[in-house]
């Protein structure tokens, strides 16, 4: 009976742990630090070496858009749009969440807090 209870008090946490959805996030301030740390995690997001990153204030609202790469020399006008990207917090982790198919990316070495 015992083992029987712990088991399904086992399946519960991971069932709890399955189920937290990610909420949108801010940061208490935007450092050089912070911003290199979405700059890496976005990179990687969209599959380049690096990325320009919109006007963004992550202290107030969640938006993030990532600029494309600029037209090269031989190229005209781009019609290209920015990829946008949302701050979102989920199990005390921060991550990026691409808004076209919602996949998230984790940043490491950033610290994010539910807006309220």
């Amino acid at each position: 009976m015992i083992r029987l209870t712990a088991l399904c008090l086992a399946s519960l946490a991971m069932a709890a742990c399955m189920t937290a959805q990610p909420a949108p996030a801010r940061l208490d301030e935007m450092t050089p630090a912070s911003r290199e740390a979405l700059s890496r995690a976005l990179a990687q997001a969209v599959g380049r070496a690096s990325v320009q990153l919109g006007p963004l204030d992550l202290t107030r609202e969640p938006a993030i858009s990532v600029l494309p790469p600029q037209p090269g020399p031989l190229e005209g006008a781009s019609l290209a749009m920015p990829e946008l990207f949302e701050l979102v917090v989920m199990d005390a982790r921060c991550y990026v969440r691409r808004n076209s198919d919602r996949k998230l990316f984790p940043v490491e070495g950033l610290t994010c807090r539910p807006i309220s």
